[in-house]
This record gives structure tokens, sequence and C-alpha cells, in this order.
């Protein structure tokens, strides 16, 4: 006869491993046993004595399940046989008050939270018709507060990893945005200090701005350019000019256009005759072209030595700004002070000694090129030495002939070479001529001031597009290098007119 009773686990029952990870969620409340565990014993003893019970089932071992998760040996189970007549009687009939009454006692009895295993080793079956949730659902499987929490973990984790990376790409995108959007760069403005900053020929806006920022001027080239792009009729002039470290963009485009302070502009090219200098004058600052004429034939008013009767050669070349109000004697200063200071700077200080080296390095300009300066100047050295026996004190440069006839073209005729009207006439009249043929660059002072030292008396340029200039010591030798000038003249028609 078997003692397993419904509800028992068999070999051929034994939980399979996925049935065993399922949640535990009871099927049925077993009420009784599974319910309340051990403390439902007196209940069920109570109740059978109510039932008219007068001994109580007798308990049968019963061989414990063979569970294949079970680690160690589970106890023997006992199983309740049905009551039996005592004494002859006849069995009561079971009407099921028992179990309505094992039921209240149950609920009054206090809990101690036992699992169904243990309630089935204490009473080894329990009655027909309940079916336990531990049939369906492991008691290792009942709590599941950790995986809770593991899950409860895991969706904040990846929360705060979407978080995160909303923030970045958002506050990425803002900062992008506000870079865009942003105006650029500037200082407020005035700045402080000073710096000398210099326009070339044909720079832009472009390169202006880059050589702002790296004077320390301007805080971004942006800015700069912004400026310029709201001042449509700011026009640059190359030169130099007084600005400030840290200024705001605007102020120094203000500072570098023509309209900014009310300044006056005007430019100055190298070997410029007086003449042409005074017009040029008179265009950029609007004086007078009549007082400037007046005032540059009085040279004594502007320091100059006896032997100017004028100021050729002495209003220096270069880019210049004048305050708009100055008047014709400001800004003649300033232009024959800066050859002054050219001058010194050379090492000639004294005034007669200025003006006979103004004379010479303005000859060199119109007859040799730069890097024939200081050679040219030691020949006219020589000319003008009293041991001069070559050409007995002449200079002969067709460049003072054609100065005094008030021309440019670099053909001289026999009959002009002779012409001893012409107070430039080096041809007919020793030394040098009464003034500078024109203004004189620096390099030009330089060489004049410091001739390189030679027995040549003659010197010709024979190609004009190279600038070979060939010396000589005679007078023969000079007239076989002139030959070789006017066969390039003949090969370049037009040329040397």
């Amino acid at each position: 006869m078997s003692t397993t009773e419904p509800g028992d686990l068999t070999p051929e029952q034994s939980l399979s491993p996925r049935r065993r990870r399922r949640r535990h969620t009871p099927a049925r409340r077993f009420t009784g046993v599974g319910r309340h565990g051990a403390g439902d014993s007196a209940a069920v003893e109570e109740a059978l004595a109510l039932a008219g019970q007068e001994a109580l089932p007798t308990p049968v071992p019963v061989a414990a399940p063979a569970d294949e998760f079970d680690a160690q040996e589970a106890p023997a189970l006992v199983s309740w046989d049905e009551p039996t007549a005592h004494d002859g009687e006849a069995q009561p009939q079971d009407d099921g008050a028992w179990l309505s009454a094992a039921e209240e006692e149950a609920w009054a009895a206090p809990h101690h939270g036992g699992s169904f295993e243990d309630s089935l080793a204490r009473f080894g079956a329990v009655p027909d018709g309940y079916l336990p949730a531990e049939h369906f659902f492991p008691s290792e499987e009942v709590d599941l507060s950790a995986r809770k929490k593991r899950r409860r973990n895991r969706g904040l984790i990846l929360t705060a990893i979407v978080l995160v990376f909303l923030l970045a790409v958002g506050g990425g995108g803002y900062f992008l945005l506000k870079q865009l959007t942003a105006p650029p760069a500037d200082y407020p403005g005035p700045g402080s200090g000073n710096v000398a900053f210099t326009v070339q020929d044909g720079w832009g806006s472009t390169q202006i701005g880059k050589h702002l920022l790296e004077a320390g001027v301007i805080k971004s080239t942006g800015a700069f350019d912004a400026a310029v792009n709201a001042d449509t009729a700011a026009t640059f002039h190359p030169g130099e000019f007084q600005l400030k470290l840290e200024m705001k963009a605007s102020d120094a485009l203000e500072a570098l256009t023509s309209k900014a302070a009310a300044v006056s502009y005007f430019a100055l090219t190298p070997n410029i005759r007086l003449n042409a200098a005074l017009e040029q004058i008179a265009e950029g600052t609007g004086l007078s072209l009549k007082d400037l004429k007046a005032a540059a034939a009085k040279p004594s008013s502007f320091g100059l030595p006896k032997e100017a009767s004028n100021l050729e050669g002495w209003l220096h070349p270069g880019e210049y700004r004048f305050p708009a109000d100055a008047d014709v004697k400001t800004v003649l200063q300033g232009l024959v002070d800066a050859t002054k200071k050219t001058l010194t700077d050379a090492g000639i200080t004294d005034p007669s000694e200025q003006q006979r080296t103004l004379t010479i390095a303005s000859i060199l300009m119109a007859e040799a090129l730069k890097s024939d300066y200081a050679k040219v100047a030691g020949v006219i050295e020589n000319r003008l030495s009293a041991k001069n026996t070559e050409t007995n004190g002449l200079l002969q440069s067709d460049a003072t002939v054609i100065y005094g006839l008030d021309r440019y073209s670099l053909q001289v005729s026999r009959a002009e070479q002779q012409d001893a009207s012409n107070p430039y006439n080096t041809y007919v009249h020793k030394g040098l001529p009464p003034t500078p043929i024109g203004s004189p660059n620096d390099a030009a002072i330089e060489a004049a001031a410091n001739p390189e030292a030679s027995d040549d008396y003659y010197w010709v340029t024979v190609n004009l597009d190279t600038g070979e200039t060939l010396f000589a010591k005679t007078h023969a030798e000079h007239l076989a290098n002139v030959e070789k000038y006017r066969q390039w003249c003949q090969a370049n028609e037009g040329r040397c007119s």
C-alpha cells in the first residue's frame, strides 16, 4: 500500500531547473499546514478531538522523495492514515467540520513562518484537494528581493547613462551654438601704452587685422572684420600709425582710416622733385599750392643752411598723416625734420655738409641702381677732387642737365651739353649743381655719406633692363662702354628716348 499522499513529490515529479527558477506566486492558499507551519500542530489535534476521534492516526514512515536539487539527505516523511473505528465502532463520517475548526484555530495560532517542506516533514501528508504552491515554485526562489534590487540598480544605471549622454550632447550643442552665434572677442577699450604700427603698401583688411592681432592691438581678427564690414567707407593707406595696446576693434579701424581723427594723408615717392612734391602735399592736405611754394622758397625759415636756395631734396619721401588743421609750416617742417634725422643717423651733422650729401644722393638715385650707389658715389668724389685731371672737376651728368631743362627724358643732345645758361649743366659748370635734383631715399643718403673708394672717373649704364653699369678709369675706356650703351638702344628701339 502506498503511503504517498496527493501533493507529495516523487522522483518522477522532481522540479526541473526551469521550474525551480520560476517566480514564487502561490497557486492556492493552503490552509491548515502550509499557511502557519509548526503552529498548526496543536490546532490539528484539537480539531481531531472535536471530530470525535479518540486516538490520533498512527504515523507511518515514508521514504523521502529523491530530489536531485537537494544538497543533503531529506528527512523521512510520514503520512497520516485515515481514522479508524475503535472497539468495533463505526468510523464517523467526515463532514468537513473538523477542517473548519482547524482553520479557525490556525488563524488564531501564532505564526512561525514555516515552509511546505517543514510542515510535510512533521505531518506526513495534506488533505485531498489542496495543492501547495511549492509544487510549482521551489522555496529557494521565494525571496526575489535581491533580483529586484539588481534589476532596479541596472535600471538606475542605464537611466543615469542616458541622462549623462543627453546632457553631454545637449551641453556640446549649446556650447557650439553659443560659439557660432556669440559676437567675436573684443577689448572694451580704449587701450593703453603706445604701439607703432605700419601698414604696408598693398595690404588689405585681412592682412592688417592679422598684424594688429600679432601686435596686441586687437583681441581677435573677427572683431576687426566685423568693424570693417560695418564701415563700408573705410579706406586704408600705407604708413606708420601710433596705436594702443588692447584697443577696441572699431577704434583701431578708425585710427587706421583716412577719416579717423580728421587727418590728412599724402605720399611722396623717392627722387620726386620739389614742384611735384608740393602738388602732392596740396592735394592730400587741402593746403594752398601757392602758399606751399612761397614757404618752400624760404629754406632758412626751416633751419637750412645758406647753401640751400629752396627745399629741393629736403622733403623726405614716405607716407604722411597730419591733423586736418595743420598749416603749411607744420607740414613742410615735418618733412624737413625727417630728412635731417636721416642725415644725422648717417653721421652727417654739419648743415653745409648735409646740403652737399643730399645733392650727391639725389644724383645717385637718378644715375645708378641701388646696388651701385656706393661705387658711383666714389666716382663722383673722384671727379669733385681737386686732383682730378681726367675731367678737371666736371661731373658731366646727364641727370643734372635734364633737371635744369625741367624734363624727364634720358637723352641729352650735344647742344644741350654745351648750354652754359643751364646752371645744372655739369658738362660746363664744375662741381655740384646748385641744389639737389630730387628727394633721395635713405639708401642713397647712406651711400653718399659713405662712398666706396676707387680709381674710376667714368660710369655708364649699358642695359636699362638689367641696370648693368660699367666703370672706367680713362676717357677712351669710357667711350667703348658708351658704344655698348648705344648698341643696346638700337636693339631696343624707343627705350633710350
